[in-house]
C-alpha cells in the first residue's frame, strides 16, 4: 500500500527528471553509508601505517556512536548519543585536515533508549550534501542541520509507529538522492519505506512493509534508465521507483538478509545474508547475484547463488571482476562476479564489522580490534600489508563515556569497561529462564506444546530447524535446546562488544577515516 502526499508527489514529478542521480558519492567525498553503496574509494589510499606513524590525527568524540563517518568537502561528520538512556542525540563536525572540532549540534531525544552494548547507539549512518547533514537515531529523531550546525528541521518518525520494537534497536542507515532522503524502518510494529523531502522534512511517499527486525540499509541506483531504491531485508529484495515508490520488481526466499546491505556493480546486484540460526545444508543460497537487466514477471533473473560464501556483518563488495564475501569465521570468499565460481577461500585474522573499502585494486578489511588487512583484488589471494591503529596492550579506551545498564541511573563501570552486576542477555537465558521462559509463556492452552500462533513470529521461519521431531510443534525439550544453543553462541558477546571497536570507515581522497564507538582516526597525510 502506498500512502502519497499529492502535493509532494507533484513536486517530485516536476523535479526529479531534471536532477542528477546520485548513484555513488562524488570524487574525494564519502557522503553516505558505504560511499553510496559500493564502498569504492576514488584515489590511491595508504597501505602502511601504525599507531606511531601514518595517522594524521585522532580525536575523542562526545558520547557513543556505531554509525560510520561521512565526508563532505573539508569536513568529517559523525553522530552519537549521550546519557544513560540516550537522552541527547549529537551531530559533530570536525575539520578533515586538522581534527579540530568545528561544531556540535545537540537534540534532546524524543524517546529514551538504553546506552549499553546490547542496544544500538547512534547506529544509523547520516548523509550529507551541499545544504546540510541529515541524521536518524534509534530514539525516533530525524534531524537536518546546515553545514554550520544550525537546525533546519526535525521530526519524530515514531509518531506513526509507536516506540520502536526491536530487541537491539534499529540500525538501517539513510540513503539519498539530490532531493530526498530514504528511510527503511522495520521493527516489530508498523513498518515502512518512506521518501522524505530534504528541504522540508515532509514525506513525499510511503510504502508499507512487513514487520521485521532488520539492520540492512537501502541503496539508490540508476538501473535501466530508472532511478531505483533497492531494499534487501526481511527475506526479500525489492526495487522501487525512487520518484513515487511504485514497486518495480521483487524476489522472495532470502532468509538471513537482515544485516548485510545490497551492493550494485553495473546491472549485477549482490545480496549478502547471514547464516540463519540452526541453519542446515543449503541455507547459504540467500547469498546470491541478481541480473537487474533481466526482469521477467516482476522478478529479477538470478545469475548465480553462492555455494558456500556467506556474509555476517560486512556487506559484499566487488573489485576487479570478483565478488568478496566475509563470513563469521573470518573466511574471505572470492568469487567470479559473472559466474559465481569460487576462486579462493582464505581465512584472515580478526573479526570485521565494517564493510571493506575498495580502492586502486586493493581491499581494506578493518577489524574490530584496530587491525587492517590490505588485500590485493584479483584471482590470487595476496596480503599486501597488515596495519594497526593502536597498541593492543594499551588500547584507547573511552575517556569520558560510561556504559549504563539500561536502568536510568545504573551503570556498568567507567569508560565502557565491564563492571559487576551485569544483566543477562534477553535472548541468552538458559533452560527454564530468559528466552525459554518467554517462549513458553506463549503456551495459551497450557498443554506444554507451542503450535500455530503460539510460536513467536521471529521463530516461525526457523521451525524446520528447531522442530527436531518434525511434528510442526515446539515442545519443552526443543525450546530448552534452542535456548541453550542461543546462550552458547552469545556467551562472549559482552566481552567482545566493548570499545575500542571499529564500527565504520570512509575514504576521502588519499585518506581513510575510521570510527570507533568514541574515537575518530584519520589515516594519511
Amino acid at each position: 500500500m502506498i500512502r502519497t502526499n499529492p502535493f509532494f508527489a507533484m513536486v517530485t514529478l516536476c523535479v526529479l527528471p531534471f536532477t542528477f542521480v546520485l548513484t555513488s558519492d562524488s570524487h574525494a567525498e564519502w557522503t553516505s553509508f558505504r560511499g553510496g553503496g559500493s564502498s569504492h574509494g576514488t584515489a590511491s589510499l595508504p597501505t602502511n601505517w601504525s599507531e606511531d606513524s601514518g595517522i594524521a590525527w585522532q580525536r575523542e568524540l562526545d558520547g557513543y556512536g556505531q554509525s560510520a563517518p561521512i565526508v563532505h568537502e573539508d569536513a568529517v561528520y559523525t553522530t552519537s548519543v549521550k546519557g544513560s538512556m540516550s537522552e541527547s542525540c549529537l551531530v559533530q563536525c570536525h575539520d578533515l585536515a586538522t581534527g579540530a572540532l568545528r561544531w556540535t549540534y545537540v537534540k534532546e531525544s524524543t524517546h529514551g533508549h538504553p546506552s549499553n552494548y546490547m542496544n544500538a547507539r547512534a547506529a544509523p549512518t547520516p548523509v550529507v550534501d551541499d545544504e546540510g547533514v541529515y541524521a536518524f537515531f534509534e530514539t525516533g529523531d530525524l534531524v537536518a542541520v546546515d553545514l554550520q550546525g544550525k537546525l533546519l528541521w526535525a521530526r519524530d518518525v515514531s509518531k506513526s509507529t509507536g516506540k520502536f520494537d526491536n530487541s537491539h534497536g534499529v540500525g538501517a542507515s539513510l540513503a539519498q538522492n539530490a532531493t530526498h532522503l530514504f528511510l527503511n524502518l522495520e521493527h516489530g510494529g508498523p513498518s515502512f519505506l518512506t521518501a522524505i523531502e530534504k528541504r522540508t522534512g515532509k514525506s513525499s511517499w510511503t510504502v508499507d512493509r512487513e514487520s521485521s527486525k532488520s539492520w540492512s540499509s537501502p541503496i539508490v541506483a540508476e538501473v535501466n534508465g530508472v532511478e531505483q531504491l533497492i531494499v534487501s531485508s526481511g527475506g526479500s529484495v525489492t526495487g522501487y521507483d525512487a520518484s513515487n515508490g511504485d514497486l518495480l520488481w521483487s524476489l522472495d526466499g532470502l532468509e538471513g538478509n537482515s544485516v548485510p546491505s545490497p551492493t550494485l556493480a553495473g546491472n549485477l546486484l549482490l545480496i549478502g545474508a547471514r547464516l540463519p540460526e540452526f541453519a542446515g545444508d543449503g541455507d547459504v543460497r540467500s547469498n546470491c547475484c541478481l541480473d537487474l537487466s533481466r526482469i521477467e514477471n516482476g522478478q529479477p533473473h538470478v545469475a548465480w547463488r553462492a555455494d558456500k560464501a556467506i556474509c555476517e556483518y560486512a556487506s559484499p563488495v566487488v573489485a576487479s571482476g570478483h565478488a568478496y564475501f566475509l563470513n563469521k569465521a573470518n573466511v574471505l570468499h572470492c568469487l567470479d562476479v559473472e559466474s559465481g565460481e569460487i576462486i579462493y577461500r582464505q581465512r584472515i585474522d580478526g573479526d570485521c564489522w565494517a564493510t571493506p573499502i575498495v580502492s586502486d585494486g586493493k581491499l581494506y578489511f578493518f577489524c574490530k580490534n584496530g587491525q587492517c588487512h590490505v588485500i590485493a583484488a584479483g584471482p590470487e589471494f595476496r596480503k599486501l600489508a597488515s596495519n594497526w591503529l593502536w597498541d593492543q596492550d594499551t588500547p584507547p579506551t573511552p575517556e569520558t563515556y560510561q556504559e549504563f545498564s539500561g536502568e536510568p541511573g545504573g551503570s556498568h563501570g567507567h569508560g565502557g569497561q565491564h563492571g559487576g552486576g551485569e544483566k543477562a542477555s534477553p535472548v541468552s537465558g538458559g533452560p527454564g529462564g530468559g528466552m525459554a521462559a518467554r517462549i513458553k509463556a506463549g503456551d495459551q492452552n497450557g498443554d506444554g506444546v507451542l503450535e500455530g500462533d503460539e510460536i513467536p513470529e521471529m521463530f516461525r521461519g526457523m521451525i524446520g530447524r528447531i522442530d527436531t521431531n518434525s511434528d510442526g510443534k515446539l515442545d519443552e525439550q526443543e525450546i530448552d535446546a534452542m535456548a541453550k544453543s542461543f546462550a552458547e553462541r552469545r556467551k562472549n558477546s559482552a566481552a567482545s562488544s566493548r570499545d575500542p571497536i571499529v564500527y565504520g570507515v570512509a575514504a576521502s581522497g588519499e585518506q581513510i577515516i575510521v570510527r570507533t564507538g568514541t574515537r575518530l582516526f584519520v589515516i594519511g597525510d
